[in-house]
């Protein structure tokens, strides 16, 4: 519920003309369908939530963002990275083919509970050749009976499904 009303200021905040700068915001959210109804399975309805619960992405430098969340949101903070220690900071190079996989194909994507360290453990590093991840560097693990791309996501580990097909070199 958090993420639905911080959405809806976030948005009117943009759509202000009075504040000189906006402030640019990407929430993941995933689309499935129920039955209105499911005694009689009659009627869809559409239910849209975010993905992952309470997890916005804001563009910005991390000092322009703490200063815009202590002035409007003091009781929210950004997530940290948990090799260093210090607010995740994705490059936007990183994020923006990030943010269109996740637009294009949400089930694609997987974020994932344990560290990095887990799935590096006795794998070789890759690096993508081709396709919208070329130049992601990461680990070919099998979950799921599938192959996946594991790569570090500002300390946190994401798995990507159907990179099988990309050409890949091992990383330095």
């Amino acid at each position: 519920m958090a993420v639905k009303s911080f959405q809806k200021w976030l948005e009117a905040y943009n759509a202000d003309n009075t504040h000189p700068t906006k402030q640019p915001f990407f929430i993941h959210q995933a689309t499935s369908y129920a039955y209105k109804n499911a005694e009689t399975q009659r009627g869809v309805k559409k239910i849209v939530k975010p993905t992952i619960s309470g997890l916005v992405f804001l563009q910005g430098t991390v000092k322009s963002i703490q200063k815009f969340l202590s002035q409007y949101f003091p009781q929210y903070h950004l997530v940290n990275d948990r090799c260093h220690g210090r607010p995740a900071s994705i490059r936007d190079t990183i994020m923006q083919p990030f943010m269109n996989v996740l637009k294009a194909h949400p089930k694609q994507v997987t974020l994932l509970n344990a560290p990095i360290e887990k799935f590096a453990k006795d794998h070789v590093k890759l690096r993508v050749l081709t396709g919208p991840f070329k130049d992601y560097e990461g680990y070919i693990i099998r979950i799921d009976r599938n192959r996946q791309l594991v790569f570090d996501f500002a300390g946190h580990a994401v798995a990507l499904r159907g990179v099988h097909q990309e050409d890949f070199e091992v990383a330095e």
